[in-house]
């Protein structure tokens, strides 16, 4: 894997730096308008991208982010079908740190991705101005977005050490101008983590998964990880090492024991690691253009009525709560004033309203962005929603139907079609299971898609496939036995019946995801 892409060496390195600490306190204003209301938007294979800012840099953006998609699916031989083109993600490009941190409401965010059968979306800033000497914008957006290509590259997830390494590893990845990408650099952020005295051992980093970790502990993973990874990726000697550990994995040999298979001794692994991080830099990579080269992005300067509704459509897909979304409706109702026969509006108004229970709003709204697109998708869901929430079932289903016909690799009708029978406490039909089952082959990183499919699949008895859906949540825990789906698992090996496994869930409130 690593070697088919001729890498070459760069760049003059990184020094290990300790003084990495950085604290803020800001208010949760709402997001500010446009500077200049010129909005714009990049369409390409796996990415949909808007931002105040100009086209080029749109395309830019976007061909960028597709290039970087390229080499994570080499690395991890990622499927790479129309399935995966049609749950693009979105990603919002926003002016600073500071408006990340308003949409986040919270502090000391660059930035954040969040999976959803809905269609995944990414905030970014333009400038991290305080945190713009210790991480570059995109950082936690490549960092994330590797973990989403990793989770659907195997049928088992990997080690949490490997998970972390791997997406501090790309997180620092640069483009140049003539297409290039580099690789390898530090994660400053990691800094003081990695100077420490005290690290844990390559035994310890193997074996993270069984054990509960602290906020030092987890620390130590991230920025050990990424050194570990670091090394099995540019040392010459240990060439091929890192291939074989994540195929012993993928095929189900342990952690430690494909560790030992794959790298050796791993009391030398730990000499090398010292001694490799004592290095005065860390090596880099650049990778050629046509290594990497991604599909090329088609961009567009949005409709003075979409581009006026844009910072509320970002408010409503960032998601809302009982409190904010009659504020985001109240918004949306004002900058869709005057825009009827637009779809794309008429289809933000019926999400919002729909978020703030104005379900005759939301139909009539959906109704609308319908009349000026007859395959609006999202316009389809909301409808069904709508009825749903009525508990006009079959009508729901019909419109979770149409959707799924007009895109039939969307994951969200699919989901939703499936939520139906739950919420009206009928038995799921065989074709709604296996499109709940399709849905999360179509969205492996969404966390609700997965508990559905746990809790379907341990009513129905199928314990094996539960413990495949359940192991990348409980991988996910840090080891912690005390965390739900590490108890949950605990069940199903333990070979309890459903019962007392769908007691825990039930007490975890995980029958409650999906009724709206």
């Amino acid at each position: 894997m690593i070697g088919a892409l001729l890498f070459s060496d760069y760049g003059e390195g990184y020094s290990v730096r300790k003084d990495l600490f950085v604290a803020a306190a800001l208010g949760l204003a709402g997001l500010p308008q446009s500077a200049n209301a010129e909005w714009v938007e990049a369409s390409s294979d796996h990415f949909l991208v808007y931002g105040d800012i100009s086209e080029q840099d749109a395309r830019d953006y976007a061909e960028r982010l597709e290039r970087v998609d390229r080499l994570l699916r080499t690395i991890t031989k990622a499927p790479d079908t129309a399935a995966e083109r049609a749950n693009r993600v979105t990603v919002y490009v926003v002016p600073d740190m500071e408006t990340v941190e308003r949409l986040y409401g919270g502090e000391g965010v660059g930035g954040f991705y969040r999976a959803h059968a809905q269609g995944s979306i990414a905030v970014t800033p333009r400038s991290m101005k305080r945190l713009s000497q210790y991480m570059r914008p995109q950082e936690v957006l490549f960092h994330e977005y590797t973990h989403a290509i990793l989770i659907g590259s195997s049928p088992v997830p990997y080690p949490k050490w490997l998970q972390e390494g791997f997406a501090e590893f790309f997180g620092t990845i640069e483009a140049k101008d003539n297409g290039n990408l580099i690789v390898g650099g530090l994660p400053l952020i990691r800094g003081f983590a990695l100077a420490e005295q005290n690290q844990i051992s390559a035994e310890e980093l193997l074996t993270a998964d069984q054990h509960k970790l602290n906020d030092v502990d987890t620390s130590h993973l991230y920025a050990r990880g990424w050194l570990l990874v670091h090394m099995l990726m540019l040392k010459k000697e240990r060439d091929g090492q890192l291939d074989k550990y994540m195929q012993l994995v993928a095929s189900g040999v342990p952690s430690l024991s494909a560790g030992k298979q794959a790298f050796g001794d791993l009391d030398r692994l730990d000499r090398d690691l010292k001694v490799y991080l004592r290095s005065s830099k860390f090596q880099s990579l650049e990778i050629p253009a046509d290594k990497v080269s991604g599909g090329r992005a088609s961009v567009r300067t949005l409709r003075p009525c979409e581009a006026k509704i844009m910072p509320t459509r970002i408010r409503s897909a960032v998601g809302v709560n009982p409190k904010t979304a009659s504020d985001v409706a109240a918004d949306a109702r004002r900058a869709a004033a005057g825009c009827d026969s637009d779809p794309f509006v008429q289809r933000t108004l019926a999400e919002t309203e729909f978020d703030a229970k104005n379900d005759q709003a939301s139909m009539t709204a959906a109704d609308r962005a319908l009349a000026a697109d007859s395959n609006n998708i999202m316009a389809m869901v909301y409808k069904g929603r709508v009825y749903a929430r009525a508990k006009n079932w079959a009508e729901a289903r019909r419109w979770f139907i149409r959707a799924n016909r007009a895109e039939p690799n969307y994951a969200l009708p699919l989901v939703l079609y499936f939520d139906s029978y739950v919420r009206a406490g009928q038995a799921p039909t065989p074709s709604a299971t296996n499109g709940l089952l399709r849905a999360l082959v179509l969205v492996p990183n969404d966390p609700t898609v997965r508990i559905r499919v746990v809790r379907a699949m341990v009513n129905s008895g199928d314990l094996a496939t539960a413990k495949v859906a359940l192991a990348p949540l409980a991988y996910g825990t840090h080891g912690n036995p005390d965390a739900v789906p590490s108890k949950i698992l605990g069940l199903i090996e333990a070979g309890k019946d459903k019962n007392a496994i769908l007691a825990e869930m039930d007490k975890a409130k995980w029958n409650e995801i999906g009724n709206e």
